[in-house]
């Protein structure tokens, strides 16, 4: 009954007509490094653009009122001349088209890359064009997606524009009480697929011997975990040298984390995709990988080996973190190699990316 349903709703969305000059963007990850926000206020002064937190058309359907309401989000969403979304979302009306700006490029298995064939879409992504920040994401990507080439263009991720472009805000101000600002943003490990794929390290990181070298050192540590994982914090760090980051923090200060995370000197991460982004900054990272078999096991990676990927000390312990920190701030070993893997994974690194995906909107609004 579903499926008779859902080509029924996908045939109704098929015969929509198109508003012309009209732009949705879905958005799904600010504040926590959004890839479609920094497009908002360019595209507006062009174009009729309207923005959606993904919850509003994709949520949990239980009763009737549930589906009547998503079916009519589905059918507004197919009026659209363009559609903008950043976690792979396709198109139900074919007249269309669909800009694909992906969130991260990826270290871990995902989609087609899985072991498990029945993660796998059937009917598999139709977007138009997939916008990448090297020809390496874009392999990676159609290993994982099975979008041709043909879709994709290097244009470089909008989000990563913070990064070069770094400018002071009402957060990063209070770092300048500090020595040194250090970072932990792990990956996410309890919802993809319904599975837990690792430990974490927050007990490495919130440990009393890291407190003390911290404070010690004059050092702030701050803290941003998944928005799903934020009510995992129970330990109570009575410290003003820990700073844990939520949404909420965000959200009040009208802050995505990309507009903080260029003020950190240095990124302690484990398999989060950020830290690709980070290199872009030049500063120093450490990874935190003591549940890396478990990890490797349910999830598994992309790129490996890892340590070949990993341009920074792989470090299991409380004591080896604090001797990694030490270390790359004292002779910084790993320099060079953040600077090769920066320049395999970005093409663009002047901080227009944002300009470039506007002047393919501007195209295809021309067409």
């Amino acid at each position: 009954m579903k499926t008779i349903i859902y080509k029924i709703v996908k045939w109704l969305c098929s015969m929509r007509p198109i508003n012309k000059g009209t732009i949705l963007i879905i958005e799904s990850s600010f504040p926590s490094g959004s890839n479609t926000r920094p497009l908002v206020q360019p595209l507006k002064q062009n174009y009729d653009v309207d923005v959606y937190p993904s919850e509003e058309i994709f949520f949990d359907r239980h009763t009737t009122t549930d589906y009547i309401k998503y079916i009519s989000a589905l059918l507004k969403m197919s009026s659209y001349e363009v559609i903008i979304s950043s976690h792979g979302i396709n198109k139900l009306n074919p007249k269309q088209t669909m800009i694909e700006l992906w969130h991260g490029i990826p270290l871990k298995s995902m989609m087609y890359m899985e072991h498990d064939s029945r993660i796998y879409d059937p009917e598999g992504f139709n977007t138009d064009y997939l916008i990448t920040s090297s020809k390496l994401e874009s392999t990676l990507l159609a290993a994982c997606m099975h979008i041709p080439f043909a879709n994709h263009h290097i244009l470089g991720s909008p989000r990563t524009d913070y990064l070069l472009q770094q400018k002071d805000n009402n957060i990063t101000d209070q770092f300048h009480d500090f020595d040194k600002v250090l970072l932990y943003v792990p990956t996410y490990r309890t919802g993809y697929q319904n599975r837990v794929e690792g430990d974490g390290a927050l007990d490495l990181i919130l440990d009393e011997r890291f407190i003390q070298y911290i404070e010690d050192h004059s050092y702030l540590l701050v803290v941003k975990l998944h928005p799903l994982e934020e009510n995992e914090i129970h330990t109570i760090v009575h410290t003003p040298h820990i700073m844990f980051l939520t949404n909420e923090k965000l959200l009040e200060s009208h802050l995505d984390f990309y507009q903080i995370l260029y003020q950190a000197d240095l990124l302690i991460t484990d398999y989060s995709s950020i830290y690709f982004d980070y290199l872009l900054t030049n500063n120093p990272i450490v990874f935190i990988n003591q549940d890396f078999k478990q990890y490797s096991e349910v999830r598994g990676f992309l790129l490996e080996p890892y340590e070949h990927w990993t341009p920074g000390e792989n470090v299991t312990t409380t004591a080896e973190v604090i001797q990694a920190i030490q270390r790359a701030f004292d002779q910084d070993d790993y320099a060079s190699e953040r600077e090769r893997l920066k320049n395999i994974f970005f093409h663009h690194q002047d901080g227009r990316s944002v300009q470039r995906v506007v002047n393919l909107v501007e195209e295809i609004m021309k067409k």
